[in-house]
Parts: C-alpha cells; structure tokens; sequence
C-alpha cells in the first residue's frame, strides 16, 4: 500500500515532490528495490544537474567523463524525465566522486538507458576522484517519470542504496539487466600513404583488415585515428579514396567520435561487421603531424563585456553587407524608404583567442585567396572564424551571428614570445603560439542581433573555428556556453565556461 500511495504522489509535478518521493523509495523499506541502472544526479544545486550516478549491483556510483558527451548526456537527462541535455560536464564539475562503475560511455543518442550505450566493463575504470562526468539538463518541461523499482524476491536481502562514498561492499555479483553493445577492441594501421603519417585507415577484425566507410568522416574522427595509429593528430581527414581501398573489405560505418578518445574503438560504432558503402569510393583516410595549433576563447571576458546597444540601421550598412544582422533587418531595407532610421538591438561583447598548441594557427585560404571587402577596406582571411548562437532552454534557436577574419595577429602574448602576426599592410595573418587575437565589442559584427528576440532566458554560445577547417590539437576547448537572462532592457550574462564547440 506505501509503494501506491507514493506513485500517486509521482502524478503531480511538483520538483520538490518527486525528490522527496524518489528520496523515499531509495532509501525505502524492505517492499521497494531499485532497478538495476537507475540514474541520479548528485551535487547540483538545482533540479536536473550534478554528477551522474547509476546504480549497479546494490551499489550507486559515478561514471567516468572519458568520452562523456552530449549524446550520453542526452540519454542521461531523458531518463529522469528532462527533455534533453543543455550541456554536459567533466572532471567532477559538482564535486569529487569516489566510486565509479563506468567509463568510457558511448551513446548515439536514441538510447532509453544509458546501459544500452557502449562503454567498458562495470567498474573497470582509469579514473580518479576528480574526473567524473555530470550533466545540466533542460528543466524547463520536465516530466516527472515513473521511478524505476521492482519488489524484492522473497528471501533475497535487500540493496545497499547508500552513496558510492558510503556503501558498503558486497561480495555477491549480479548480472546486469540491459544488454549494452559492446564493440570489440582492434588494431588499427595506415595504408598506401607517401609516409608512416598518412594513409587509409584500416582495422584488423577476426584476423581480417578490412577499412572503414567515410560516410561520417570528420576531423574528430580523424584524430582519434591518428592518436590510436601513433602518429600524433589529425592534419587533415579524407573522405575519398585518395589513398585507395576501394576493393578492400569495408567492415565499419556510421563512426561518430568526441575527439577526445584515444583508440578509435573507444568512439561509437553503428556495428562491426561486412558493410557495403553509400559509394565505392568512401574510403576513411588521413594524413597526421605531430605539432598544431590549438583555439581557446577567454570565456570570462565574454561573461564581462557583453552588453545591449540600439544602433540605427544607417550605421550597419558595412555591416550587412557581410551578412551580420538578422533576416528582419535585410526585410526592413528592402520594403521601407526610410530604413536607415530603423534601430537594431545588438549583444556586443569582446573576445580574446588563445592558441594553447603547439604551432601557428594559420587561415585555411591561401593568401592569395583572401577576399577584399572594400566598405570595410581589409582582407578577409576566413569567412567564419567565429559563430554566435543564441538558444532558449528548449533548444530553438533564437538569433545568431558570425564573425569573419579580417586581421589575425598576435595582439597579445605571454612573457617572452615574440609576436609574429601582424596583419597591418596585406601582412601575413595568424596567431602563435601563446599569443591572443583579441576581437573587441566596438568592431563590426562582434555581435549577435536580438531585436527580435522576446525577453527570457537563453544559452549564449561562441565558437571559434566552427567547421574545423583548420586542424587543432583538441576540439574540446573551442568553445564558450552561457546562461543569460534577458528583460528586454538588459541582459544578465553568467556562468560562462568553456566547453567543445
């Protein structure tokens, strides 16, 4: 009778409700079990963030952030009944976690639980207190699930549903509920290249090498494959048959990697097994380097420099011409004589770009390649550098922006390195590194046009080399994601971190 009473509790949508509730039949009376994989999360000090915990044989405990992402965090937040993920964390974001029972967790993101992902064996881990994975989801239409209990067998002790600080150990083992698909581990090689850093990339299966379909060919998985071959990073990813392989046997399509992983085994698989490729010619390749450049936005001076200004049409004449306002706007000037008295309301903010790698950060078009744009009278060395969105707590985009370089140079450095991009007279462009870029809140276009967009509460979000264009040591840093409140008069910008672009 307890057990009914409380789902009927359950029906209401209350937050504070459901947490006394689950709190209720975790810790329950001997009537209450909880299923095998449950989830929770553990140290957010609000609904729906936290580190995340599953519960596995009579224990609660986290899961390591090697490999977390989104997808993962997706299936995570969807469990407890949160629409999606907003984002997901790393190395123990809300505090440390001293018993794991996963790690390397991949997900494609359909998944209904997050032990139907691929991941390692239960608690077979490299991790440490400090690196556990947690996730900020979307807790703007939440649903309140159905906790997931079963009663006890008669005669069968009941779970330890202690915190993974506190539980105690049991010797008795019990096998997992759900079936997670399990990829193999394999070797991994480089064929038909000029050098040992170059090639098609092949795996050995069941004593077979066999290659991989490039229908989902990336830089990031192209870097994972450098790293498992040995040969450094990724300087370029191919898509074709540039190295040949097309009568070879292709054993894998559909790889979807982090960037982080260090075996392509590691990423997620659709399955191992005899495939037939889209096109013959969708051969997986890369070419590696040892040495690249590495992008980090200040995400504090974004937090810190963003304002609202109204600014009338007449003055974003250059400005539009590069595509920099929104949809409304190019209406506006199109259907109205007096346009340039109509005002656009615009987020500004400064950004500062760090190259933290190894070498320069130089624009994928050849010199000779760059674009003059005479209203503004400079080069432009990269269409988008940056790109600005603006999203609700639903996911819908709201507004967004782009900025384009025109001048990337060594505005700033670190104590002792010379600067070597000056971009001033067609000088050659880049960022060293240790040295910034700095793209301040007064230049055309460092800016996201919201006059369009109603007052409430967004995720603002800038990423630098967006389309991977130009190859980087990690992916995972690209990025600067934050909360921001807007009344209609002003904005508030906070909790500005970065994260994977």
């Amino acid at each position: 009778m307890r057990t009914s009473r409380l789902f009927s509790l359950l029906t209401q949508t209350n937050m504070w409700v459901w947490t006394v509730t689950l709190a209720l039949l975790v810790g329950g009376t001997s009537g209450d079990r909880v299923i095998e994989g449950t989830v929770r999360l553990k140290g957010g000090q609000a609904p729906g963030t936290g580190n995340v915990l599953v519960f596995h044989n009579r224990r609660w405990g986290g899961i390591c952030d090697d490999g977390w992402g989104r997808n993962s965090a997706d299936v995570v937040c969807r469990m407890l009944g949160y629409p999606r993920a907003l984002a997901q964390t790393m190395a123990s974001y809300f505090g440390d976690v001293k018993k794991f029972w996963l790690d390397d967790v991949r997900c494609a993101g359909t998944e209904t639980s997050i032990t139907q992902c691929q991941s390692g064996r239960w608690g077979e881990h490299d991790c440490d207190d400090r690196e556990a994975a947690g996730v900020f989801c979307d807790s703007s239409n939440y649903s309140v699930p159905i906790p997931t209990v079963i009663e006890a067998l008669p005669g069968r002790e009941q779970p330890d549903t202690k915190d993974e600080e506190t539980a105690t150990p049991t010797p008795k083992k019990e096998k997992p509920r759900h079936r997670r698909k399990k990829i193999p581990r394999y070797n991994l090689r480089l064929v038909n290249g000029r050098s040992p850093k170059e090639g098609r990339v092949e795996i050995k299966v069941k004593g077979r090498w066999g290659t991989i379909c490039s229908d989902h060919w990336t830089m990031l998985e192209a870097t994972v494959a450098c790293k498992h071959a040995g040969q450094g990073y990724a300087q370029s990813a191919m898509p074709t048959s540039f190295f040949g392989g097309e009568e070879v046997d292709k054993f894998v399509m559909g790889v979807r990697c982090e960037g982080t992983e260090d075996k392509l085994w590691k990423c997620y698989h659709e399955e191992i097994r005899n495939v037939v490729c889209p096109k013959g010619e969708l051969v997986a390749g890369v070419t590696c380097t040892d040495a690249l450049p590495d992008l980090m936005p200040n995400a504090s001076l974004i937090q810190t420099s963003s304002y609202l200004q109204d600014l009338p049409m007449y003055y974003l004449q250059c400005a539009m011409e590069e595509n920099c306002a929104a949809p409304s706007a190019f209406r506006i000037r199109t259907k109205t004589r007096d346009w340039h008295a109509h005002s656009r309301r615009l987020l500004r903010f400064s950004s500062s770009t760090w190259n933290v790698g190894t070498a320069d950060f130089l624009p994928e078009q050849r010199k000779e390649d760059w674009e003059w744009h005479l209203c503004h009278m400079h080069y432009h060395s990269m269409h988008v550098f940056a790109h600005y969105d603006l999203v609700d707590l639903h996911g819908n985009r709201a507004a967004e922006g782009h900025k384009a370089s025109f001048c990337l140079e060594d505005v700033q450095c670190k104590a002792g390195v010379p600067k070597k991009y000056i971009c001033k007279g067609f000088g050659d462009q880049g960022i060293s590194p240790g040295c910034a870029d700095d793209y301040l809140h007064d230049i055309d276009c460092q800016w996201i046009d919201i006059t369009d967009v109603s007052p409430g509460s967004y995720i603002f979000k800038v990423v630098i080399n967006p389309q991977y264009l130009v190859a980087e040591l990690n992916y995972s840093n690209n990025a600067v994601t934050c909360n921001m409140d807007y009344t209609g008069v002003t904005i508030n910008m906070y909790n500005c971190h970065n994260t994977k672009g």
